[in-house]
């Protein structure tokens, strides 16, 4: 009764305290609920579960040792638990009653026991070392608990490994004994079928003897006993022997194969012995067969037994198949009326000593197995051809042995004769497979010399076509586009371990960052000309940031020269670390225009870039820029990137198409595409020129504009189409309205005319890069550092593709770029190309071009073109605008009205122009003589006034010719 009495009295405070812990039992609940969950922590919540199971169980088991320690075991587990949530919960408690307020208000806590224990230990040995301390104290709770060891699992587990390693190997010994026993029967067998045939146990014998022995004593020695039965057998039999007609041969003998093993196809053991024993060399025995060597011995014939001349045929379709396969595989053909294997000598001739036949036949069929094996013939096809030709297995009868044993003499003699004449066949069967094979090896050597004389011509085009390159011309122009032979090409591979050097750089930047606490996957890795990009993907929670003040250390465990983050990578989600090449690679000017991104890039302004961090050709359209700004450092490659631009022009659009005018105050750089016929004027070199350059396309777009209006279009596009459809319809002469060319203008450093004439100069080149873009009129402006001074922040706004080269610093790049990453780059063509519309520059690898290169283009254009012609309009007006500019500078302010004032008083003297501008007597004096030099005024007359030489419309003219 008391055990039944306990159990009630638990079941009944175990369903009060859950009650209790989810507030359902009003006050004393509630503060029952608070007391447990101060002393247990969260552990609470099945603390009164675990009670009445331990209760049931010690009730169960009278209060045993055993029971209680699973019961103890039970109750460090759940205070194992509570621990852990102590430690995981960050809080500063450090006192009994912190544990015990801070447990009743948040129930995820340890309570006072757990929380007290996972306190003295986090103060003893840290957060980490606790959780260990814990885990071993649970472990060994649940052994405790379930009074199963560890240990023995393990135990038990390698038992189990080892017993079935064991087992294993037991079955495979078990297989290859079995393997080795049914080889041995299967040749024990047709031993003794040839036996009972042909009654000749000693040439078995001899035959058996030429085989090298194997390792395998056992098998031999029963080989051997299995013989000498057979012989014990022979020596008791008492023959009998009777005459025997040739009927009864005939229908016991069918077809019998020389020396041959007798199988069925699907006997395949006995059937790969076969081609095995026959072909040594081409078939070679393995350890799995017992064999480890050729066949070098001789075959003994002396037990073959040639058929009658009354034996069943070989079918037709046999015939056929067999032909099929003989041009891929050795399959000698069968002749009618018992003809034998064509492997037999062509001679064969049974005389006196057999033993020479023999020796004559064995060595043929070693020789021809050597032809077959150096002929490539596999086994496969070798089996095919045996399948094809086998023979039905020979019914042995013993009275049929009783009669050949009488007449054995008498046979062998007579078919001696029928060998003779079947000598003949037998050649002729020679003379017909040597035919056969003489026809296929023809077909073969013609076949070859076709393919040889096809590849030849091939070469031989191609040779031609590199000899010559093909140069063509532009739809209805006389303008002949320069060969791309004229350029250098230097074949530069990626060396023997750069791949094993990336994989390296990859693992070791991987392990770099995880020594820093981040965690990236690598995804994929860009091998440029001259930088390698790493993209990484960050695991969740790692700052850009961080990765990026991180450069320094990446730089300094990788041992890199320099290095650069993109983070993020335009339209990727990774980040982007572009380190230095071990070896660079040369970009070359040819690699680019043979591109196929080249060479189907419709515009005519194609400017070839050069190649990005991914090895792609990078080409874009100038017109849409529409005007570029090229920035960086001294011997960055500024000059050689205009050079590459001028070269894709001069590649890619006729002189009518496009128009060229440069401006080069260095002098040294672009004078060498003088005499070009694309050049609208000479290279300009005079800063002074070069502004009245600049104002004549000033005026050329406001011309362009005019022009359409006129027509009623927006651009020079539909200008050009509107006049190709007039000069179609034949409304209008194409000489008296032409298409308008598009103009680029190339500037090599702004910095020097900015110097010489900057008001002029600033002024034309804001107007021309906000207006000039639909009027087809392009800039592209080259300097060192685009400041304040240079390049004005309305000029900078009008230009929004930049390309930057290396500079020395970040201010510099924030310059060009406006932001950071040109002071990271290389040099040598390394740039940071930013066209209009996107979001961040792009890495590029700018292409190479020589002065040589350069010369043999431009030598070219000159041979092949007229000499060049150059706009002596434009020529003119330019020249017209420095005579007026030079004239302005010498002339004072006042000259212009005090020319109009003499004219209207009709009279010039030096006073009358200082009172009337309030100058003083050496300026007025000037102004006179500037008068009289100019022919407006006379000269002077004593102290009487000078007369005035120009009417009103003459001075009008006069200042619209020089002023």
């Amino acid at each position: 009764m008391s055990s039944e009495i306990t159990l009630v009295v638990a079941f009944g405070l175990v369903v009060l305290m859950m009650f209790s812990n989810f507030g359902h039992c009003g006050l004393i609940g509630k503060w029952l609920a608070s007391f447990f969950f101060g002393i247990f922590g969260c552990a609470q919540f099945v603390m009164p579960v675990f009670f009445f199971l331990g209760i049931t169980i010690l009730v169960a088991n009278d209060y045993s040792t055993l029971a209680m320690k699973k019961c103890g075991a039970g109750f460090v587990i759940l205070m194992e638990v509570s621990a852990v949530s102590q430690l995981l919960y960050k809080d500063t408690t450090v006192t009994v009653h912190d544990l015990f307020s801070v447990a009743i208000n948040n129930h995820a806590t340890g309570g006072i026991i757990g929380g007290g224990v996972a306190l003295l230990l986090r103060e003893g040995f840290g957060t980490a070392g606790a959780m260990v301390v814990l885990i071993c104290v649970f472990l060994l709770a649940c052994i405790l608990l379930t009074q199963r060891s560890f240990v023995s699992f393990f135990k038990k587990m390698v038992k189990n490994v080892r017993a079935s390693k064991e087992e294993w190997e037991k079955s495979a010994e078990k297989r290859r004994l079995e393997r080795e026993a049914a080889a041995a029967e299967d040749r024990l067998i047709n031993l003794e079928e040839e036996e009972e045939s042909s009654d000749k146990a000693t040439s078995f014998l001899k035959m058996k003897s030429g085989y090298k022995k194997t390792s395998d004593k056992k098998r031999a020695k029963q080989c051997e006993e299995k013989v000498k039965e057979l012989e014990e057998k022979k020596e008791k039999k008492n023959p009998k022997k009777q005459p025997s007609t040739s009927a009864e041969q005939e229908k016991t003998i069918k077809n019998i194969k020389v020396n041959v093993p007798v199988f069925t196809s699907s006997d395949e053991v006995k059937r790969k012995d076969c081609v095995r024993e026959l072909h040594p060399q081409i078939y070679p025995f393995t350890e799995e067969d017992g064999k480890t060597e050729p066949f070098k011995g001789k075959l003994d014939f002396s037990a073959f037994t040639f058929p009658e001349e009354n034996t069943s045929l070989i079918s037709e379709q046999a015939q056929e198949s067999t032909l099929e396969v003989q041009e891929e595989s050795y399959a000698p053909p069968y002749k009618e009326k018992g003809a034998f294997h064509t492997s037999l000598p062509e001679e064969i001739r049974i005389n006196e000593d057999l033993g020479s036949l023999i020796e004559e036949v064995s060595e043929s069929i070693v020789s021809e197995a050597e032809a077959i094996s150096e002929e490539n013939v596999y086994p496969d096809a070798v089996d095919q051809a045996i399948e094809q030709k086998e023979v039905p297995e020979i019914e042995a009868v013993k009275d049929m042995k009783e009669k050949q044993e009488e007449n054995e003499e008498s046979r062998i003699w007579k078919n001696g004769a029928e060998i003779k004449q079947r000598d003949t066949e037998a050649k002729d069967n020679a003379s017909e497979v040597n035919d056969r094979d003489i026809a296929i090896q023809e077909k073969q050597m013609a076949r070859q010399d076709t393919i040889k004389k096809e590849t030849a011509q091939k070469v031989s085009s191609v040779e031609s076509k590199e000899v010559v390159p093909d140069r063509k011309k532009a739809e209805g122009k006389d303008y002949l586009f320069p060969p791309a032979s004229l350029l250098i090409k230097e074949e530069q591979g990626h060396s023997s371990g750069q791949q094993q050097y990336l994989q390296e750089t990859a693992q070791k930047l991987y392990e770099t960052l995880k020594s820093f606490g981040v965690n990236v996957t690598i995804t994929d890795i860009s091998c440029g000309p001259s930088v390698t990009r790493y993209e990484m993907f960050p695991e969740q929670g790692t700052k850009v940031s961080k990765i990026l003040s991180l450069t320094d250390d990446i730089k300094l465990n990788l041992a890199a020269s320099d290095i650069r983050i993109e983070a993020p990578i335009p339209g990727k989600a990774a980040i982007g670390i572009e380190i230095p090449n071990k070896h660079n690679q040369t970009v070359h000017f040819r690699d680019l225009i043979e591109s196929q991104t080249f060479k189907t890039f419709k515009s005519k302004l194609a400017f070839a870039v050069g190649k990005d961090i991914g090895g792609k050709t990078v080409v874009t359209d100038l017109a849409k820029m529409p005007h570029l700004l090229i920035a960086g450092a001294t011997g960055s490659g500024k000059s050689v990137c205009i050079n590459t631009l001028i070269m894709s022009i001069l590649y890619k659009a006729a002189p009518e198409e496009v128009k060229l005018i440069m401006i080069d105050p260095k002098m040294v750089e672009l004078s060498i595409y003088n005499g070009i016929p694309h050049l609208l004027i000479p290279v300009v070199t005079d800063p002074k020129k070069a502004s009245g350059a600049l104002n004549w396309a000033v005026a050329e777009m406001t011309n362009r504009y005019k022009k359409f209006t006129e027509t009623g279009v927006r651009n020079i596009e539909g200008y050009n189409k509107k006049v190709r459809e007039l000069q179609k319809s034949g409304e209008i002469d194409p000489e008296t309205i032409k298409k308008m060319p598009q103009i680029v203008i190339i500037i090599d450093e702004l910095a020097d005319l900015m110097m010489v004439a900057p008001g002029e100069v600033e002024d034309a080149i804001v107007r021309l890069s906000q207006l000039a873009r639909a009027a087809g009129i392009h800039l592209v402006i080259a300097t060192q550092r685009p400041s304040v001074n240079v390049i004005t922040g309305l000029i900078k706004a009008n230009v929004p593709s930049r390309i930057a080269f290396s500079v020395s610093s970040g201010v510099d790049s924030r310059t060009i770029i406006d932001m950071n990453g040109a002071e990271k780059l290389l040099g040598k063509g390394d740039m940071l190309f930013y066209p209009a519309g996107y979001s961040k520059p792009v890495r590029v690898q700018g292409a190479f071009i020589s002065d040589n290169e350069i010369s043999d283009v431009v030598t070219f254009l000159k041979e092949n073109e007229d000499v060049a012609v150059y706009d002596t309009e434009v020529t003119e007006k330019i020249e017209n605008k420095l005579k007026s500019s030079a004239v302005s500078q010498e002339r004072d302010e006042y000259f212009e009205a005090a020319a109009r004032f003499v004219i209207e008083k009709d009279k010039a003297s030096i006073g009358m122009l200082q009172r009337m501008f309030k100058i003083g007597f050496n300026r007025a004096a000037r102004i006179v003589d500037q008068l009289s030099d100019a022919g407006i005024v006379g000269p002077e007359e004593g102290t009487k006034p000078r007369k005035v030489l120009m009417s009103s419309e003459q001075l009008e003219s006069y200042f619209e010719e020089y002023l």
